[in-house]
Formats: C-alpha cells, structure tokens, sequence
C-alpha cells in the first residue's frame, strides 16, 4: 500500500472524468420539480453542448412531423416534453458511462453493465417500497456504484490490467486496489460522486456498499436501500435474503419475488442486446458497446414512462417518441381492432399534423390483401419491403405508405393475452427496416409492454361497462321469466275476484274489500308491464329521422305543459351538420321524454334544461379500399343544473328499482327502460353528475341501425 499516493489528484490531471451524469441529475430533479419551468430547463440543457446537440438532431428530424419549425432548445423543451428529455439524458449518460472500459478490452463490460443495471434497478424499486422520494437518485446510485472501478482503469490502465490477472474475486480485487491506489473502487465512487454534488446521503452509501451487513444495521435507509439494491444483484443473492430482511421492514418474499423479477428483466434485455454475459468483451468495440447500452436505457426509460400512463393518448405519446428515439423510426400509426373484429380503425397521437386524417381512416378485416389485416389476423410483424410482400400491395397500403411519408411502412401487432388490441404501423426505410429485424427481440419486449399497458387500461375502461351490460342482461333475463311466471296466476286471482263479486250482492260489505282488491291487482298488472317493457323493449320500424327537428318537436311540447309550470328555462342547440338517422322514433320519444321530465321533476324549484345535438366527426370512417364510408354516430346531450345525483344512486344508475323518487307513482323502471330502449337501437347512454352541480345524460345513436351494412354509401 502507497498511502503517500494521491490517486484523486491523478484522476483529475487524466482529464477523462466524465461530467454529464451531473447534467443528468439535475434535469431529472427539475423534471419532478412542479416548480420548474421551461426556461429552467433550457438553462441546464444549454451548459452541455452534447445533449443540446442531441435535442436539435431529434427536433430537426424530417421524421418528426412538427406542424412547424423548431430550432431552438426551449422549443425543443416544449415539444418532446419532460419524460423524453429524462430519457435522453440518461441514455447519453449511460453511453459515456460505459465507454470508459476502453483501455482495457480484458475487462468484461458486459458483465459488468449487467450487475450495475441490475442495481440499478433494485435500488430504485426498494427506494420506492420504502417510501424515499426521488427514486430516480437511487438508480443513478445503484447503476454507477461502482464508477469508481472503471475510473481507476481509465486513469491507470496497465496497473489494474496486472490486478484483474493476479487477483481472485471482489475482496482481492478491493484489496490490491487499496495497496496499489490508496483507494478502492467504492471510495473512488464516493470520491466522484461527490464531485457530481450529489444527494450526500446517496453518495455517502457508496462508502459502505462493501462493508459487513451486521455495520449496516444501524445505518440510515437510504445506506441500507443502496447497500441491499449491490446484494441483490450479484448470483447468490437469494441466499442472503433472510439476512437482508432482517435488517429492513421489507418481507423476504417481496425481496425474493424483486430480485428474480428484475434478474429476468435485465437478463431478457441483455439477449436482446446481444451482451454475452460469461465472456469477455470478445471482439465487440465499445462504440458498438455503448450504442447498445444507450438503446437499452432508452428503451428502459421509455417503458417507465408507459407504466404511468393514464390513458390511450398518453400511451400512443409515449410510443410515438420511444419507437423515434428507440429505433428511429419517423411517424407511427395505431389500428384498433373493433369488438366483432370486422374494421381496423386508425389513429395517431394528437399531434399528429394527420391526425384527424389518420382517425378517419378504417381497414375490412375482410381484405386479405392488406398487410395491416395480415398482420393482426395472423398474429405477426409485417414489413411492405419484404419480396413476398411486394407482388400484390393493396389500395389501403400504399395509401398509408404515403401517409407515413416513408419508403414503407413496419407492422407489430400489440397483444393483451392472446388477442390484437392494436397493431403499431411504423414509417420505415429499408435500413431502419433490417435494424428493427435484426433487434426483433427488443421491439417483441416493447410490443409487450404496450400491450400490457393498454390492457390495463382498456380493461378499466370497458370492465364497468362490460359488467354493467351483463348485469343488465341478467335482469332483463331474470325479470322476463318472472313476469310470465307471476301473469298466470294475476290472470286466474282476476278472474276469482270478478266471479266473487258476480256471486255476491251488489250491496255486500264485502264488495268494496274485493274492489280494494282488484284495484291492487290492476297495479301489479301495470307494474308487470313495465317490467315487460324493461325486459323486452318493443321496437318498431326504423326509418330515417331529422333528429333535429323530432327533438325540437317533443322539446316545444314539454316546454308548454311541463316545463313553464315548473319555472324551468329551456333551451336546444342543434348541430346543422348532423345526418339522417336510421332509428325507431316512437323508441326515441320515450326515451327524451322519460329523460326530459326526470331532469325537470329534480328541479323542484325551478332551473334551467339543455339538449344538445353533435355530430361526432371521428366516429367516421373511411374505408380505403373499397372506397365506402361508415358513417358514425350522433349524439344528444341532455343537461340540467339541478341537485345532481347521489353516488349510491349513480354507481347503480340503470338498475331496477334504483331511485331516489318516493310514491306510488315511481315504479323505479325509468331509467331502466331507458337503458334497454337505447341499447334496442343500437347505441349506448353514459351519464356524468356531480352533486349540487347537475346532471348530463348523453345518448350515443349509429347514423345507421337495423340491419343496414355499415361499409353501405349513405
């Protein structure tokens, strides 16, 4: 040991420290910050002339599709958003990172991406299990601990060449490094971090990261998370885990179930990267080295960046700027496949200059030539450049080639289980087209991910929906069965009651009792009927209507013997664009007035009541290929300013028997019906209501009901 050698002041004459993790760390605090604005993060990018670089080439691109030019870095801020400029900064990061083995090819890189990956990620997780802020510190924590080792090799090349080839395992390694350097890894680590002017309780637990676990004990947590996040990721780590939990409020089975987790997650990545784990760097530069660690935290950041999304739009976003920062890829369109698997129906995120273009745009999944329909029948990526694929191209594909304003175009169809909820069409050419075929694996584990994610929310969006609709059916079933069961026997008390009365004396005190009776019975009678209509709607002919003008028309009868007596304003606007409809306008009558004086009757002081007509544009498609058009759906709102409706009342809306209304006259059936009419002509019926704040119900009607073929010009 050489304790007169000051290895710190040495690694500072090499010049070779790297400076942009410091970047890095402060734009990932001023992204979480709501404080931040973008001029603070202007001024952050602006101090690092690679990044900025980075931003105007991704910005500049042709590909990008920005309704107008952007060349400035705040522009750039502005457009790509938060999560993506994070996203950049650690993959640039990373890259400069890892090409600091350089020196030394002996020194197996990939191994060691592996370990500080997992760590990484282990130490992020904990720290969010234990309830730390700032997660992202402690993955910068876990993924560059041990930095200082691959600084010692960039500074000091031949000497730690002669250590890799004399020691055995990490304690001589640690203990040569200290006889050698005056300093092992972890202290250069510290010593580093500390010049990053990180969290001083992150960069202190880098000192201990070596240390026995009973010293631990009494540390800090964030000295623990770290310390715990470098056990996990080594081979034995399961074995250590009944003595980890011991010292951590943490259960073994979440640190056993985190730990394999993330192994087979790191483990998936590297294969698909193609780092060869048990082998040294065998050949492969560290550019090549570097570009695959810069995919990879790309890639890594890009699926964070899914698990929080929160809606579609938020995902096809997200999508959008991972697959052109990913794969380069220059515009990307989503297909949803409908319920019954007959159209695909195109979209964009919103902004998308073609987005409204690319929203009305739907596909026959009865076309076989089409690759899109191929590719979501068949459960498999497509690519137009293929030769098979270039004999026969249909209408619809070259149309969207020139759509994505590309050579051709990369299909990936996005699973939730076993079924195509979406299928990714992507603007290629034929280079980035063999890159995405080469790294298959990698856009097969970004396909997943998607898919995971739109199956979280589509079911959380058509779960309420589905169950409520069967929940309705199995009423509607049930409440059938019993209405014809409970008709024979009213039919039979009905004719007893009448032949009583026939057999008595017209003057018998008993007279009125049967009378009372009677009365009773004609009541379940009329309750029965309701019933029958709930269970069985009875739907006419459908025929063309001006919805307009029929709303108009039941609107200005109400007003006049329902509306003005209740002191209540009322008013209609009419959308001039919306079609003729196909439905059946006796079914709709009963429904708007049924609506019309629910809304009125809550208003018992008086208040004020809107319809609404709208033509809902997106819901339009045209099919390319056998140039038809579906024509959509309209829409009626009704609102009111009344008390609105109760939650309890709200979460079981449509049921029978559900209401808030007292008195012989309220069956509970209203709305009820209303559902089951509704549903009957082919639409849907939502309703949004905050208490004290009103009420909006909105009616969703096909343009075209019955069984008119919706691909059928109009």
């Amino acid at each position: 040991m050489t304790p007169e050698r000051d290895i710190f002041a040495e690694i500072k004459k090499s010049r070779h420290l790297p400076k942009l993790p410091q970047v890095m760390l402060k734009l990932i605090k001023a992204c979480n910050d709501e404080k931040s604005n973008t001029q603070d993060l202007t001024d952050i990018i602006s101090t690092d002339p690679g990044l900025t670089s980075k931003l105007l080439q991704i910005i500049g691109s042709p590909y990008i599709n920005l309704p107008e030019d952007v060349n400035t870095i705040k522009g750039a801020v502005v457009y790509l958003g938060l999560d993506t400029i994070r996203n950049i900064a650690i993959s640039s990061s990373a890259m400069h990172f890892f090409s600091l083995a350089k020196n030394l090819p002996e020194f197996n890189i990939s191994r060691f991406w592996f370990h500080s990956y997992k760590c990484g990620l282990l130490a992020q997780r904990l720290a969010r299990e234990c309830g730390l802020p700032n997660t992202e510190e402690f993955f910068l924590a876990g993924l560059l601990h041990d930095i200082g080792r691959l600084i010692l090799i960039q500074a000091c090349p031949d000497e730690y060449k002669s250590i890799l080839k004399s020691a055995d395992g990490e304690e001589e390694i640690l203990v040569q490094e200290m006889e050698k350097f005056g300093a092992d890894a972890p202290r250069v680590s510290a010593w580093f971090f500390r010049q990053w002017n990180l969290n001083p309780l992150i960069s202190g637990a880098v000192m201990f990261i070596n240390e026995p676990a009973d010293k631990i004990k009494s540390e800090l947590v964030q000295i623990k998370v770290v310390y715990m996040a470098n056990i996990l990721a080594n081979p034995s780590a399961l074995e250590r885990i009944p003595e980890l939990a011991s010292f951590s409020e943490l259960p073994g089975d979440l640190l056993e179930e985190m730990t394999t987790g993330v192994e087979q997650e790191v483990m998936e990545m590297a294969a698909n990267l193609g780092l060869k784990l048990d082998q040294p760097q065998g050949g492969e530069d560290d550019t090549a080295i570097a570009g695959r660690v810069r995919d990879y935290s790309l890639f890594y950041g890009t699926l964070e960046n899914l698990l929080m999304a929160k809606d579609l739009d938020s995902i096809m976003e997200i999508v959008h700027n991972g697959l052109k920062i990913i794969f380069d890829v220059g515009r990307v369109f989503f297909f949803f496949p409908d319920h019954k698997q007959t159209l695909l129906s195109g979209d964009s995120w919103g902004r998308d200059k073609l987005h409204k273009i690319v929203k009305s745009i739907a596909l026959p999944m009865s076309n076989r030539t089409s690759l899109l329909v191929r590719s979501v029948k068949e459960k498999k990526v497509q690519c137009s450049f293929r030769s098979e694929n270039k004999k026969v191209q249909a209408i619809s594909d070259t149309q969207i080639i020139r759509l994505l304003e590309a050579d051709g175009f990369y299909t990936v169809p996005v699973f939730s289980r076993e079924r195509v909820v979406c299928l990714l069409v992507m603007g290629v050419d034929q280079t980035a087209a063999r890159q995405m075929d080469k790294d298959q694996g990698l856009v097969e584990v970004f396909s997943r991910q998607v898919g995971v994610c739109m199956e979280n929310i589509l079911f959380h969006r058509e779960y309420a929906l589905d169950m409520n609709e069967k929940k309705m059916e199995a009423y509607a079933t049930l409440t059938n069965r019993v209405v014809h069961e409970i008709n024979n026997p009213i039919a039979i008390i009905k004719n007893y009651l009448e032949t009583l009365r026939l057999k008595l004396p017209d003057k018998h005190p008993a007279q009125e009792d049967l009378s009372v009776v009677g009365e009773e019975m004609t009541r379940v009678s009329t309750l029965l009927e309701d019933l029958s209509v709930f269970a069985r709607p009875k739907i006419g002919g459908f025929e063309f209507l001006d919805i307009n003008r029929f709303c108009s028309r039941i609107f200005d009868l109400l007003k006049k013997s329902f509306f003005m007596s209740r002191q209540i304003e009322a008013t209609m606007v009419a959308d001039p664009d919306l079609p003729r409809v196909k439905t059946d306008g006796n079914a709709l009558k009963q429904v708007l007035i049924n609506l019309f004086k629910n809304a009125a009757e809550a208003m018992e002081t008086g208040g004020k009541i809107e319809v609404r007509t709208k033509f809902l544009a997106d819901s339009s498609k045209i099919m390319i290929d056998e140039k038809k058009r579906v024509p959509g759906e309209i829409e009626i709102q009704i609102s009111d300013n009344g008390p609105g409706i109760s939650p309890e009342i709200k979460n079981r809306l449509f049921e029978p028997y559900n209401s808030s209304k007292t008195g012989k006259k309220n069956s509970g059936l209203g709305l009820a019906i209303v559902h089951s009419i509704v549903k009957e002509l082919n639409g849907r019926i939502t309703c949004e209501s905050r208490e004290g704040k009103g009420t909006r119900f909105s009616i969703f009607l096909p343009v075209l009901s019955g069984n008119d073929d919706p691909g059928s010009d109009q």
